[in-house]
């Protein structure tokens, strides 16, 4: 993405990479065990991997948005590892922002650890300057604690000081912020330009971002920590010419990858042939994608006799053995094919389960518990007319 044309010199590159998590847990996900410690070694990786991407580009720096590990996993052993490696990586300059989940705090690894000369850590929570040279200057600032709310961009400006001026912290943009995510550090876009800064190299948000108008730049997770974070990732390259102007080029380095997909289970006249739907559409979700490092959510939907009883574990199970996904996680939100109203009038048990739950969902506000209720009466009313129950 250009932000102005050129055709003039290259003088300085940077690389930026934010929100790798090391050593992040991946229960949530369903990954345990060999799985798990996989995953872990495959966000190492993609810090290696990024740091070989930018020496084989001509890189003079790389920017770390914050979020590098997570503080109440890692430890001393993850510090050792990243001094290590970015001990390699000179005569490369590291430049690292802390964020919310690894923040400079007493006993954080950014404070414990020793590090090489060619890294330089921000400790304050506004932004201070450090010069690049060529009348470049990198501002960072860094969180001092996990709940953070000061607004970064909450400074003087600093165009009047002529030359290449960029921001670099860990925060939440809010005329963007995806629905459910935490507020650490919340700043504006529009606010980047008014305080004289050419580009604001941020982190938090995982999915990545280039914005040619604000000159903000989310690189996004490098490798997925979530099924919603799918398609290509890795870190962002800026160039900067020797004329002040500045492009951005997204690389895609990630070598894991997270697949969503829907299987259509409607109508279906027994489990078995449910079954082959579900490996139909594991095989298709996953064709051209090495299945070793590939985690699948496949999400039922679609109404169901009520003699068919699904069972999600075993339908990960059955997704698994067709596509040979790492990690398999089914969400059952097919609906029996019962008539609610009809069962509500019948004078008997049955009737008499239905009316109390249809009452007690009538007066229910709560996302939640509605959603246990609407299971209570699905599960109910089946296990009423003696039908073997799959949970989900």
């Amino acid at each position: 993405m250009l932000l102005s044309r050129t055709d003039v010199r290259v003088t300085y590159r940077i690389l930026h990479l934010a929100d790798l998590h090391l050593d992040r847990a991946f229960a949530g996900l369903g990954c345990y065990g060999e799985v798990a410690r996989r995953r872990r070694e495959g966000l190492r990786q993609a810090l290696r991997s990024a740091g070989e991407a930018a020496a084989d580009r001509g890189c003079d720096l790389v920017t770390l948005g914050g979020d590098i590990y997570e503080h109440a996993q890692a430890g001393l052993e993850t510090g050792r590892f990243l001094a290590t490696l970015f001990a390699s990586w000179a005569p490369m300059r590291v430049a690292v922002a802390a964020g919310n989940h690894d923040p400079v705090m007493p006993g954080a690894l950014w404070e414990r650890t020793e590090w090489p000369e060619n890294v330089h850590v921000f400790r304050e929570p506004m932004l201070t300057p450090l010069s690049l040279g060529d009348g470049i200057t990198l501002w960072g600032l860094s969180h001092r604690d996990p709940a953070w709310l000061g607004d970064p961009l909450d400074c003087d400006s600093v165009g009047a000081e002529g030359g290449v001026h960029i921001a670099l912290f860990h925060g939440a943009e809010m005329g963007s912020r995806p629905d459910g995510k935490s507020i650490h550090g919340p700043f504006h876009a529009a606010h980047i330009r008014e305080r004289g800064f050419s580009l604001a190299l941020c982190g938090h948000y995982h999915r990545r971002r280039l914005d040619a108008a604000t000159h903000l730049v989310y690189p996004g997770s490098p490798e997925p920590l979530t099924f919603d974070e799918d398609g290509e990732r890795g870190p962002v390259m800026v160039e900067i010419d020797n004329n002040d102007r500045l492009r951005m080029e997204p690389l895609t380095l990630n070598r894991w990858h997270a697949v969503r997909a829907d299987c259509d289970v409607d109508g279906v006249a027994s489990a078995a042939e449910a079954h082959e739907c579900v490996r139909d559409t594991a095989r298709e979700a996953l064709a051209g994608l090495p299945p070793e490092r590939s985690m699948l959510r496949l999400t039922l939907r679609g109404e169901l006799p009520t003699q068919v009883a699904l069972d999600t574990a075993v339908v990960e199970a059955v997704a698994v053995d067709a596509c040979g996904a790492a990690v398999v996680r089914v969400r059952d939100l097919s609906t029996p094919g019962i008539d609610i109203a009809a069962a509500a009038l019948d004078r008997t048990a049955r009737g008499a389960f239905a009316r109390e739950v249809l009452g007690a969902l009538e007066g229910c506000e709560d996302e939640h518990e509605r959603a246990v209720l609407d299971d209570a009466l699905r599960y109910g009313l089946q296990a009423l007319e003696d039908v073997e129950v799959g949970l989900r």
